[in-house]
């Protein structure tokens, strides 16, 4: 609970220091590499938290790491803090709070349409005009193919999902024409 309220805070910060879309986004990217190499890589992970390790040394470890990005200064700038006040294992964390954030602060929705086949361009233009006409939002769209919905679309956004698809509807259909069976024969 603490590391996630810590988290939620520097990520709010983050955010406060940060004007552009631009910006956010590539914030974003690079704190999911970051918090990737972090838990993926333990030498790294006790190069930096480790506190018997000469805190230059820890700094030339992580400026190492993010010279290789290249993030906004301001990304820079919280690691050195996180780094300075023995935070960084906060890091992991401040990736995901940050990333769960970003689509409402930049007014943005992520959709998945699951369709039978590829969208082509114009279809995905008009599914995206349709979306962000009803979620008042822009939308991000990822497209998934799965030949096994037959037809249609389904489409997850807001963790919700909208059944569409072929598949469904001939299983409605189905269910319907066998409970209209039962009834008339009485089985």
């Amino acid at each position: 609970m603490r590391m996630t309220l810590l988290a939620d805070r520097y990520a709010r910060a983050l955010r406060e220091s940060i004007a552009e879309p631009a910006q956010l986004e590539a914030a974003a990217d690079a704190l999911s590499v970051l918090s990737a190499l972090y838990t993926g890589d333990a030498q790294f992970r006790r190069a930096v938290i480790n506190p018997v390790i000469d805190k230059t040394v820890r700094r030339q470890v992580l400026d190492a790491a993010l010279q290789a990005l290249a993030p906004p200064e301001e990304v820079t700038r919280l690691l050195h803090t996180l780094l300075d006040r023995n935070r960084v294992v906060v890091l992991p964390a401040l990736a995901a709070r940050f990333q769960s954030h970003i689509n409402d602060w930049l007014n943005r929705v992520e959709v998945t349409v699951v369709t039978a086949t590829p969208l082509t361009p114009a279809l995905e233009a008009q599914l995206i005009r349709s979306m962000e006409q009803f979620s008042e939002k822009t939308v991000k769209l990822k497209s998934k193919v799965d030949p096994s919905i037959i037809g249609g679309l389904i489409v997850y956004m807001w963790g919700v999902f909208f059944d569409c698809s072929l598949r469904t509807r001939l299983e409605k259909l189905k269910e319907k024409l066998l409970a209209e069976e039962t009834l008339t024969y009485g089985h």
